[in-house]
């Protein structure tokens, strides 16, 4: 890092505070903690406290201002991503925001030419590329050993979630549909090495009747089944229910299949290492490389270290404006293939940039 950067966090909860604990635990005296906003005064005055940061305020425009950051990062629900982000770069910033990139494909776009026109760098919080399975499963596709007629899965099973803007469609982060399977696109985009190119699906609302989710009004798509087609042929298959009862919780699993091999990953958070069975059941193993050993180690900070590079010419951000809107425009393309019971090509998202509800409803 040539510079010391000053930073504003907007958002104190789960992911600004793994921000937060990143640039204090390996940036303590190379960054300056400017400002944060958070719409909770207690949890607000609590990082202040503990971050040491100069200035506080509620209002995330006027931390901005007074503050005066180098960078700025984002960590609210997602519908408010690149409305603080394209004030941020108006205002001199760099920015770092948390996926998924918003609930507006339009706005991205709008944003990535705000970007354009201010010189300003943008990283997207996909973090999933940097933890230790990811990278194995990464080398594994990087050797070609499961042959043509590659298929990923995805399966996540998960109890309603007590964040309830995880279930909100237009004032949150759009539900699973949107908040988490923005990482499997990417994921499966970065392993295949291609573009997706249509997404067929069907979803609906397990938890639309939950008294949790009351006083949302426009309540998100929670399960799904949705197949993903690739420029080269691969597919993708994501299934997911975020809507079961209270502690009944599934795992996060996957595994990956091709003409001459298959991975079993029955639980990505207990494992370490790709093993694929080929053939007459013999096992290849897949582990990270040393280069991967720094990146794994703490996910944040590899996408903050990316910015850095961005920032100072050195490289790029690891994910931006394009994996940002493939991701978002993924998601779009199944709900509104859900909508008309048909496949959707992400052709049709790019032209006409609907919201997740336009999507949804269109």
């Amino acid at each position: 890092m040539k510079n010391k950067y000053r930073i504003t966090v907007i958002g104190s909860g789960d992911r600004g505070g793994s921000y937060m604990n990143m640039l204090d635990k390996y940036y303590k005296e190379q960054v300056v903690m400017a400002g944060i906003c958070d719409t909770l005064p207690d949890r607000q005055a609590k990082a202040f406290e503990k971050f040491g940061f100069e200035t506080e305020h509620a209002d995330w425009q006027e931390v901005i201002r007074i503050s005066k950051p180098d960078i700025v990062i984002i960590a609210t629900p997602a519908y408010l991503h690149c409305d603080i982000a394209a004030f941020a770069m108006q205002h001199g910033c760099h920015v770092l925001t948390e996926k998924p990139f918003d609930l507006d494909i339009a706005k991205c776009f709008a944003l990535r030419e705000i970007s354009q026109r201010t010189g300003k760098k943008l990283a997207i919080g996909l973090q999933y590329r940097n933890n230790h399975i990811h990278r194995s499963m990464k080398h594994m596709f990087d050797a070609n050993v499961i042959g043509t007629n590659r298929m990923v899965f995805y399966n996540d099973m998960r109890m309603t979630r007590p964040k309830i803007a995880m279930h909100d469609a237009k004032y949150g982060n759009g539900g699973p549909l949107v908040d988490m399977a923005c990482h499997m696109f990417d994921l499966m985009r970065w392993f295949y090495g291609c573009d997706p190119v249509s997404v067929f699906c069907n979803w609906s609302k397990s938890a639309e009747r939950r008294p949790l989710l009351d006083s949302i009004d426009n309540k998100a798509a929670d399960t799904c089944a949705m197949n993903i087609t690739f420029e080269d042929g691969s597919t993708g298959v994501i299934t997911m229910n975020w809507g079961l009862p209270k502690s009944v919780d599934g795992k996060f699993t996957a595994y990956a299949v091709g003409s001459e091999g298959l991975v079993d990953l029955f639980s990505i958070n207990d494992q370490k290492c790709v093993e694929v069975k080929v053939v007459e059941g013999e096992i290849l193993t897949f582990n990270i490389a040393s280069e991967d050993e720094p990146e794994v180690e703490n996910a944040e900070k590899t996408v903050f270290d990316y910015l850095i590079c961005d920032i100072e010419n050195r490289g790029n951000s690891q994910a931006s404006f394009e994996d940002g809107i493939v991701s978002l425009a993924c998601s779009l393309a199944a709900l509104r293939s859900g909508a008309l019971g048909r496949p959707v090509a992400l052709s049709e998202i790019y032209a006409q940039r609907p919201s997740v509800l336009e999507a949804m409803y269109p």
